[in-house]
């Protein structure tokens, strides 16, 4: 197997154990399956991609996907092209899932991995930050991981896809709280107009997850408050 650059997002259901009691297994992989066809139907076709000069670029996202336990994987190959359209896909993915009762809390990484679903064969360093990254987070959304602060990997952003933000962290100092975050609210107010907040405090039954969905209500008010954050980058709070 030949290894080479992936973007992958891992991404773990939260108060996984609470469903499956309520559930059921069957249910669950219903639901796991609902998701991912609906991310491949995302990228069911050419992608129109806008580039910083003004023109645009065409290409074809591939997504791959695998699933076990708690854990979902979407990835796809690195390049600067296919970084802020697979971006925009992750924020797609958390919005579906909360309209289908799957809140999701994950990481974005990206480097030299072997991801082969057929042979189940998932290796390589960025998979490990990304698991150890997605148990630093307290609530509902995507962070991206401190493998982008790496030369040649973090051409590419829209900043109308991330946001600033560190108060979802269990401790804003660790060495894998980046601050960089798929901004899912932005997308959610873009694109629905159901009040994604009802959808959240409805979830919030579980008293061991409460502070999680308290810490999302809170990120979607600064994702609001911050829709322009470019134009203040520089005075802007991280949360």
């Amino acid at each position: 197997m030949k290894n080479d650059i992936k973007i992958l997002c891992l991404l773990d259901v939260l108060g996984f154990e609470s469903l499956f009691h309520s559930i059921g297994l069957d249910e669950i992989v219903a639901r796991y399956a609902k998701l991912t066809e609906y991310v491949k139907k995302q990228t069911g076709g050419l992608d129109i991609i806008p580039v910083p000069d003004g023109h645009v670029a065409v290409g074809w996202l591939v997504i791959d996907n695998a699933y076990f336990s708690d854990t979902l994987l979407f990835w796809t190959k690195y390049n600067k092209l296919s970084l802020p359209s697979f971006t925009q896909l992750i924020a797609e993915t958390i919005c579906f899932g909360l309209e289908n009762d799957l809140p999701l809390r994950g990481t974005i990484v990206v480097g030299d991995m072997i991801l082969d679903s057929i042979n189940g064969t998932y290796l390589g360093e960025p998979i490990i930050e990304a698991a150890r990254t997605e148990r630093q987070q307290k609530w509902i959304g995507v962070s991206f991981g401190s493998s982008f602060s790496k030369s040649g990997f973090n051409d590419g952003f829209y900043l109308d896809t991330v946001l600033p933000y560190k108060s979802h962290y269990k401790d804003k100092t660790h060495y894998l709280a980046t601050g960089m975050v798929v901004d899912w609210a932005r997308k959610w107010r873009e694109t629905r107009k159901k009040d994604v907040c009802e959808i959240i405090e409805k979830m919030n039954t579980d008293s061991i997850f409460s502070e999680y969905y308290t810490n999302t209500l809170k990120f979607i008010e600064f994702s609001k408050q911050n829709h322009d954050w470019v134009k203040k980058s520089a005075h802007l709070d991280y949360g």
